[in-house]
């Protein structure tokens, strides 16, 4: 039996993103090895939702205050932002953690990014999991292309300079998660590689369920709705949005002139702003499904992020077919032309999105191939595989044939 302890900054709230969905697979493959205490670091007063608090053995809130004032400002002056914030959760942690830190003892303690790691590391008893499923600073560059900061505000020279100290921080911080944890999590192979833990790093892929109903054929022709579905309270989502709206739709109409986009999933006063005659915007829905099903085409034109798009396989999953962004497919292991059409211009991509809408027999190829890719490889089962396995592996001193000896004994 292996008793773990899951920590994570964000709160398991319902529906669930990809983020949640994550969690969601990791500590219920946690639990099949043994009972999961969580921690979750929020602002003070939050406490996670009653009935997600029922499937840990153990669940708690370690308080996080704002970081504001002028002692803030001082120490991200001296500091650069993300160093300066590390420092102050470290700091702020520490009162916080006694009951959780000396009053059980772990076999692991699986940390839901490095950011929970960093202020916590050596505070547990028991092996560390650093799950890095998304880089920091892989966003921060890519928005430092575009001229904007984290939040796509534009740069101004000494936000610049701040960007180059946060970029280096982070990937002294990712050396030292290769090096300090006894097993480091990526969501796809290119991140474990851009990681360079070694043996020590395992592959926990992304994953989507497959719909309690089979999904609905392609439209036989005459659709042309692109959905775009995520959270636009994250700028990154907020970003492709408006280039979505303003550049690409304007021209995909030119070819198919009632085509419309829907925006669908919590929003911002910003992106429901973008609302107009061929513009829906949604707001939260409780359930994706029904605009899955009256979509054509997905489309994620992400100029910004890391990690895996979970929005993609949830499309494979409901067979919609996919235009997107490399960046927005980045990390899974598909084939352009084949899974899901892949371009990084406006031109490019309202084009690809006016060629699906217009050609069923290319759609219903599509969506059949990314179908086979999603069942063999994106299901929770597979990722739960994995999580075991790593788990395992940090148990055994992150060695993998120790942890192979160990699976027989575990084996659920």
């Amino acid at each position: 039996m292996i008793r773990s302890l899951f920590v994570s900054d964000i709160l398991p709230r319902r529906p669930a993103g990809g983020a949640v969905r994550r969690m969601d697979v990791v500590t219920a493959a946690l639990a099949e090895l043994g009972p999961v205490d969580a921690l979750f670091l929020a602002p003070p007063g939050t406490a996670p939702p009653a009935r997600e608090s029922t499937r840990f053995a153990r669940t708690g809130v370690a308080g996080l205050p704002p970081y504001t004032g002028a002692r803030a400002l001082l120490e991200i002056t001296a500091r650069g932002p993300s160093a300066a914030y590390a420092a102050h959760q470290r700091r702020a942690l520490a009162p916080a953690l006694p009951d959780w830190s000396t009053g059980t003892r772990y076999d692991l303690v699986w940390f839901n990014r490095e950011r929970t790691w960093l202020p916590l590391r050596g505070r547990f008893t028991g092996r560390t999991v650093v799950d890095v499923d998304d880089f920091e600073d892989v966003l921060i560059r890519r928005w430092a292309r575009l001229g904007q900061g984290v939040w796509g505000v534009p740069l101004t020279p000494w936000q610049r300079v701040q960007a180059r100290r946060s970029l280096a921080w982070w990937r002294r911080v990712h050396r030292r998660v290769a090096r300090e944890a006894d097993v480091a999590v990526t969501a796809c192979a290119d991140d474990a590689a851009r990681l360079g833990g070694g043996e020590r790093t395992a592959v926990v892929p992304n994953t989507y369920p497959a719909p309690a109903h089979p999904p609905a054929p392609p439209h036989p022709g005459g659709g042309a709705t692109l959905l775009f579905q995520g959270s636009f309270d994250w700028a990154p989502n907020a970003d492709a949005a408006r280039w979505l709206t303003a550049d690409i739709l304007p021209l995909v109409r030119r070819r198919v002139p009632h085509a419309r986009v829907v925006l669908a999933g919590a929003s911002t006063p910003e992106t429901a702003a973008l609302a107009g005659p061929h513009v829906e915007v949604t707001g939260a829905v409780p359930d994706m499904t029904p605009h899955l099903r009256a979509a054509d085409v997905v489309v994620v034109p992400l100029r910004v992020g890391s990690g895996t798009r979970i929005k993609i396989l949830e499309a494979f999953a409901h067979g919609v077919p996919v235009v997107s962004t490399t960046i927005g497919a980045e990390g899974l292991d598909v084939v352009a032309g084949e899974h899901l059409a892949l371009a990084d211009t406006a031109e490019d991509l309202a084009r690809d999105c006016a060629d699906l809408l217009t050609d069923p027999t290319r759609r219903t190829a599509m969506v059949a191939a990314a179908a086979r890719l999603h069942r063999a490889r994106h299901l929770p089962e597979h990722a739960a595989a994995r999580v075991r396995e790593a788990a395992l592996r940090a148990t055994a001193g992150g060695s993998a044939d120790a942890a192979t000896a160990a699976t027989g004994r575990h084996a659920p």
